[in-house]
Parts: structure tokens; sequence; C-alpha cells
């Protein structure tokens, strides 16, 4: 997908205040940015480090009609000479244009695929695919992986997340109803990643619940995403490691 918002800006991240928070150096001024992603981030967002910006002033109209708290947000971090993209919210639409092309081998079988679907008034999962012929239907969650350490293993979560354990529970359970298929798909946006596993010391919930999701009718897959300052793509399937 080619970057919705017009050019990113460059600039060299200062500090991070809070979990969504950061002050960066953008054209020579300091800026308040919104970070797009909840997680730790310490490899990517430190200070000097270099990133690219959304503005969302590129498009007056736009700004007019609703206008931000923040002129700019975070959305790739250069690592190793490669850029990472830390927006948590651009790996359902990688997963939407992959399905769109059938690069998506699992979900191939749906002729439909709807976003943001609430399971009840708690859980609301990425998406709900659906065969309109055989009313057979999937649901489908989608985790962001960033992390990669030096053995190129991408790890989830960057911080600790009840959220993401509540929904492998969920998943679990819904497996179990006819003409229901479920799938956890973890989208890599670091182009240094040759494979994703549970990050263990972080989360050790997650870890132990991910492993019992893949001993059900629960498919687990991962795509490492390519990524530029013009746009990003999924690029390839990668294992999914379980040690």
């Amino acid at each position: 997908m080619k970057w919705p918002d017009g050019p990113l800006v460059l600039g060299t991240f200062i500090e991070r205040l809070h979990r969504f928070g950061a002050m960066v150096e953008v054209r020579g001024k300091k800026e308040y940015c919104h970070v797009t992603n909840s997680g730790r981030l310490r490899e990517l967002l430190y200070p000097g480090a270099k990133v690219a910006l959304v503005d969302h002033h590129h498009d007056p109209l736009v700004n007019s009609k609703a206008p931000r708290k923040t002129r700019y947000a975070v959305r790739l971090a250069l690592y190793k000479k490669k850029w990472v993209c830390i927006e948590a919210n651009i790996a359902p639409k990688l997963l939407m244009e992959a399905w769109k092309a059938g690069k998506v081998p699992s979900l191939k079988g749906y002729d439909q695929l709807q976003a943001e679907v609430a399971l009840n008034a708690h859980t609301r999962f990425d998406f709900q695919a659906r065969n309109s012929k055989t009313g057979e239907k999937a649901w489908v969650e989608v985790k962001c992986v960033t992390l990669v350490d030096k053995k190129g293993v991408g790890h989830f979560p960057d911080a600790p997340s009840e959220r993401a354990s509540k929904h492998l529970r969920e998943l679990m359970g819904l497996s179990r109803k006819l003409k229901t298929r479920c799938y956890v798909f973890f989208i890599l946006q670091n182009p240094l990643g040759k494979g994703v596993t549970p990050k263990d010391d972080t989360d050790p919930l997650f870890g132990e619940t991910l492993r019992k999701t893949a001993k059900t009718q629960v498919r687990i897959e991962a795509y490492r995403a390519k990524v530029s300052l013009k746009d990003a793509k999924l690029q390839k399937a990668i294992p999914v490691l379980l040690p």
C-alpha cells in the first residue's frame, strides 16, 4: 500500500514522553508527536534515532474538517539502515490489501472480509471473513510485530498485553463452532526479521496461551512486510517459532 496521507517527513527522535507521545525534531523545530504504537520500542525510538512522520497538515481541507491535537505522527523508524513501520494500524491494512490480491492462501476461500467486527460488547476482532456461498466464516486477528533480535527473530508482544491473550482464548472457543475457523496473523513490519516468536520474558501469559492455541484448530501464521518511505506491502510468509 502506498502511504495515503502525503509524503512522509523526516525527523530526529528526542524523547518518549509517554506511550502515545514523544518529542521529535522536525524541520528544525521540536514538535510534540503522536506515537502510533503502545509498545516499548526501545530499540527503535531513542535519542538521535531517525524517524519518518505523517504530516496531518499536508491536506489543509482534511485538517480543517477534523483538527488534530498533534500535527505529526511517527510512522517509521530507521533500524540498521532499514525502515521499520511502527504504526500498529498498518498491519490489518496490509493483510486486507494482500487478501484482495489473492496473496493470503488461508483466506482465498472467503469472498468477503469485513474489518473491525464486534464479537460482543467487550471484544472486537480485526476481521470477519465469509464465504457467501457456503455460509462459512472466519474470525481473524492481526498482530503488529516490530521488535527483532540479533538472530533476526521477531518478538511479540513488546509490552505486556492482557488483551492479546484474551483474543487468543476467545478464538480457541470460537474455533469449536460449526462452519467457523479462526486465524491469527503476525505481521512483521521490520524487514530484517526471519520469523516470529512470543516474547516470554515480557509477557509469559501470552507465550503460554499462544502455545495452547497452536494445539487447537486456530491457525497461526506470520508474514513479513517490505517497508519504504513511499509504501509497504506483505512480502513473504515466515515461520512462527514456538520453542
